[in-house]
């Protein structure tokens, strides 16, 4: 898998995890600076230990990453 297949699992899941995260503080009560500055950084952490892992098993064992018809 190329670069770009990781930046994209990491960015999609830096997004999501940082609208919910943000949102969570938001409800939470917390300013719209403090809550900004939480979601970015656990997000960011967050993505980072998703992607490492997911590369982690991708060299551990390439098969179970890659689709069905790619298996051989």
């Amino acid at each position: 898998m190329t670069w770009f297949h990781w930046s994209k699992r990491f960015v999609f899941v830096l997004v999501i995890a940082g609208t919910l995260l943000f949102a969570v503080q938001r409800l939470k009560g917390h300013a719209a600076i403090d809550a900004v500055v939480f979601a970015a950084l656990w997000s960011t952490v967050s993505a980072g230990i998703f992607t490492g892992v997911g590369y982690a098993r991708y060299r551990r064992d390439p098969a179970c990453m890659l689709p069905r018809s790619r298996r051989g």
